[in-house]
């Protein structure tokens, strides 16, 4: 994850947010249940697909593994709050997007 912030950083490309853990915020008691249910919280969240092949390609030129993707331009999720069972709050509800609510329907893949 740091040589894909390095190349956002360093290298100038755009439209490389980051790890998705870390592009929202959890309430402290809810944050070891939410980490464990959600390994998709590693998943690198990315603009476009041309930024997650750009991506790619400097993973593999360079030998550093693999990454998965969230290609926001891509995502076709709504985000909306939904009635749940005595108005028990969803997984995705208990996490705050930090970066902006554009990126609230990353979450749903990986909080379902």
């Amino acid at each position: 994850m740091s040589a894909l912030l390095h190349l956002r950083n360093k290298k100038g490309i755009q439209g490389i947010y980051g790890r998705l853990g870390d592009l929202g915020t959890i309430d402290e008691k809810y944050d070891v249940a939410i980490s464990t249910a959600c390994p998709g919280l590693n998943n690198v969240v990315v603009e476009s697909a041309k930024i997650a092949e750009a991506c790619i390609s400097f993973l593999r030129k360079n030998n550093l593994g693999v990454a998965t993707f969230i290609v926001l331009d891509k995502q076709n999720y709504s985000y909306n709050q939904i009635a749940t069972p005595n108005n028990v709050p969803r997984l995705l509800d208990l996490i705050t997007p930090s970066v902006c609510t554009r990126l609230a329907p990353s979450l749903l893949p990986v909080s379902n």
